[in-house]
């Protein structure tokens, strides 16, 4: 009896990816393969709509890289299938298009909103973040307010992982293991990430920043908002589609500037973050302002691994719908 067929389709506006997992004759799920969805024939399978991992309107900004319509495709003689195989085929989705896009903060969100979800799927989970499991530790951990989230002991600890595992950075840490390769009698968990990110030829990553709402950029993007809401509503009957098509277009031509700080009186391993100003745009000029920081912690590994780089190649990927209380609001990707 052959094993059966199911595929999580991803489609965004980027490209159309399929993902074909297994199911074999004692019931075990597992991973076989991705391959663009042209290679593909579903018309004799029976479509579900992939569970929404969040929806665009929780977010002032979304890259279109994310926006993306996932659907899987089951055989229509399926027999059997339990609620938590159907539960996972029907979330893994989104895991799979951030893994896809390296948003590794996001694999991260995604790991702690579903927890059950995945928890009874570890050795597959595993295998699936891999690609972007050390950056996505290392967001999580020292990135945006979320503190080590008690990553500290999971590292110390040291212990195999097990079935029925729902804390993110245990999960993160055994997908990242061959990478960073830990050794607690050795190196603290910075001095870890140090040496992993000194070592490594390049690095991808996404990663919340901290206080926004000390500096001036937050209030720009009130100004331009109510200038946006002002169009949409002025252009309803007309065509006001188009008028947060405009907004949308102008957050993704928006450029960042990363740079440290090592002059700063408060933290010499500072790294800062600004924006092109959106108060400015509305004047049709341009120029930045202050957006935050990059947390204390996450700062100092990137100097110390990187102690010659003072500017970081870095583009804005996702923006909250509310900067002054959603923790990682400013999502910022990171290229070095």
């Amino acid at each position: 009896m052959a094993n059966e067929m199911f595929y999580v389709k991803v489609e965004s506006s980027k490209n159309a990816m399929v993902y074909a997992f297994t199911r074999s004759v004692t019931g075990i799920l597992d991973y076989a393969r991705s391959a663009p969805a042209v290679e593909y024939d579903f018309s004799h399978m029976q479509c579900v709509e992939g569970s929404a991992y969040f929806t665009p309107s929780w977010y002032t900004y979304l890259p279109k890289e994310l926006q993306a319509t996932v659907n899987v495709y089951l055989p229509h003689d399926i027999k059997n299938l339990d609620a938590s195989q159907y539960s996972f085929l029907l979330h893994v989705g989104a895991l799979l298009l951030a893994v896809q896009e390296r948003d590794g903060l996001l694999v991260a969100e995604l790991l702690r909103r579903r927890p059950t979800v995945f928890a009874n799927f570890l050795p597959l989970v595993l295998h699936l973040v891999k690609p972007v499991a050390a950056e996505a530790l290392f967001a999580n951990v020292y990135g945006g307010f979320r503190g080590d989230s008690g990553f500290e002991q999971v590292y110390k600890a040291n212990a195999p992982i097990a079935t029925g595992e729902t804390d993110v950075s245990a999960i993160l840490l055994a997908a990242a293991r061959d990478v960073l390769k830990p050794d607690p009698s050795k190196e603290s968990p910075e001095e870890m990430f140090v040496r992993y990110f000194k070592d490594c030829e390049s690095a991808d990553f996404t990663i919340g920043i901290v206080g926004a709402t000390n500096h001036p950029w937050v209030a720009s993007i009130e100004k331009f908002e109510s200038a946006a809401k002002a169009a949409v509503t002025f252009h309803f009957f007309d065509d006001s589609a188009r008028v947060g098509a405009k907004s949308q277009a102008v957050y993704d031509s928006l450029t960042t500037r990363v740079q440290a700080e090592p002059y700063n009186p408060h933290d010499h391993n500072a790294i800062s973050v600004s924006i092109d100003d959106l108060g400015a745009v509305l004047k049709g000029m341009q120029t930045k302002s202050k957006a935050g920081y990059l947390r204390a912690t996450a700062a100092a590994i990137l100097r110390k691994a990187r102690p010659n780089l003072f500017a970081y190649d870095s583009k804005l990927w996702r923006l909250g719908a509310n900067p002054d209380y959603f923790e990682n609001a400013i999502v910022l990707r990171i290229k070095f």
